[in-house]
């Protein structure tokens, strides 16, 4: 399988849409950042990609959009497809291409996120049913253990190591304590927020909020733009 017959889906809100779903103060600029952050590791593969955001979303529903997009992917030539967002800062180049050549090898590839979400997801067309993919349990902690029960059914998984969404204040405390992030702006950015007094107010409100709905805010929404 060449290069041309793989693409990258960036699945993710613009950097305002992120800071009011995901309800932490003051971070707009920390969502940017992040934006240009996977963009300049998904350029470094050299492999083709697509960018959603919020603009062009199609669907009611997390799992309506997210499907469409993959569709709308496979819809333009591709066999397979390597979906990521834009909140999980210790994906690198290297991890990318690592998926890339497992597809190569004909298998499923799940990066699962410490919430018990997923922040990859590398796939062939012929392991693709929309309807079985759409009514997956996203943005749920149930995610990962669905997605991974769908996709043995079809054939060999690679997991990769797990790693932190940014979803929260905690995940930005986490993030800096374990001090394994390559981007001076990103670190500069999380360290000014957590100094931030409101952050804790937000903290409090997302994580009982979470423990009442058990949604774990996975992944933004899309919209089709198209680089490389």
């Amino acid at each position: 399988m060449g290069t041309n017959k793989t693409a990258i889906l960036i699945f993710a809100n613009s950097s305002f849409k992120d800071e009011l779903r995901k309800g932490i103060p003051n971070s707009t600029a920390l969502f940017s950042a992040l934006t240009e952050d996977i963009l300049i590791k998904v350029e470094n593969t050299g492999l083709p990609y697509f960018i959603y955001d919020e603009q062009l979303q199609i669907g009611s529903d997390f799992g309506s959009r997210f499907t469409t997009a993959v569709e709308a992917v496979f819809n333009r030539g591709f066999e397979s497809i390597i979906t990521i967002g834009n909140d999980t800062p210790e994906l690198t180049s290297n991890t990318i291409l690592s998926t890339f050549r497992n597809l190569c090898e004909g298998k499923t590839v799940i990066g699962p996120s410490q919430d018990g979400g997923v922040y990859l997801l590398g796939f062939h067309q012929t392991n693709f049913n929309a309807a079985s993919f759409r009514e997956l349990p996203w943005q749920t902690r149930n995610l990962l253990k669905k997605i991974t029960r769908s996709f043995l059914q079809k054939g060999a998984i690679q997991q990769l190591p797990r790693l932190t969404d940014i979803d929260t204040i905690a995940d930005i405390e986490t993030l800096v304590n374990l001090g394994g992030l390559n981007s001076k702006v990103l670190v500069s950015i999380l360290l000014k927020m957590l100094k931030t007094p409101k952050l804790n107010i937000a903290y409090s409100f997302r994580y009982f909020n979470s423990i009442i709905t058990g949604r774990t805010y996975n992944k933004g929404s899309p919209s089709f733009t198209t680089f490389s």
